[in-house]
């Protein structure tokens, strides 16, 4: 325990954020609770957004422990850049509980670029759509609020969106539904270019 806080400490002193990132990842498999706490909190001091997703993606192993899932979460939503927060969010996915993967959902939703969302959705659906094959009701849940704000942005923008979302689409409603889904979208194209 002692050799792991003088190895984290020694960490957090790295000058080069990206070296540093890379250490808090590779201790993250040894830490006790406590030094994993420490250590996500050097990952959240992180300047750069991008490295600082890094460490996040390398600390998510063990933030699905309890009460680190919602501390990661917290961290990801911070990150201004919205495909180092895109990234983020993504590789939290897997180890986010049906509330906690709610909010990411929200967070993603509310990413402006249609690239970042995109990946971030695509990053959150594989999660979504287990949880929709273990509790259908539930998953659908945040299903009507992502469509109506993903249906407000540019075709394009919606269309991307979708082939992101087409897993969960698939296992909210069967094969049946996505091919419904893009029949209408192909419908309405023809109707308003």
């Amino acid at each position: 325990e002692q050799a792991l806080r003088e190895a984290l400490a020694a960490a957090r002193e790295i000058e080069r954020a990206d070296a540093r990132a890379e250490a808090l990842s590779g201790l993250a498999p040894h830490l006790s609770p406590e030094l994993l706490r420490e250590a996500l909190a050097a990952a959240r001091e992180i300047g750069d957004a991008s490295v600082r997703a890094y460490a996040l993606a390398g600390l998510a192993v063990r933030l699905a422990e309890p009460g680190y899932p919602e501390e990661a979460l917290a961290a990801a939503r911070e990150i201004g850049d919205a495909s180092d927060r895109a990234r983020a969010l993504a590789g939290l996915a897997p180890h986010l509980s049906p509330e906690l993967l709610r909010e990411a959902l929200a967070a993603a939703r509310e990413i402006g670029d249609a690239s970042a969302r995109a990946e971030a959705l695509a990053g959150l659906a594989p999660r979504w759509a287990e949880w929709a094959r273990g509790d259908r009701a539930a998953a659908y849940a945040p299903w009507p609020e992502t469509l109506r704000i993903l249906s407000a942005r540019p075709r394009p923008h919606l269309l991307s969106d979708l082939r992101a979302l087409a897993p969960v689409l698939s296992a909210l409603g069967g094969p049946e539904a996505v091919e419904e889904t893009f029949r209408a979208v192909q419908d309405v194209g023809r109707w308003w270019p």
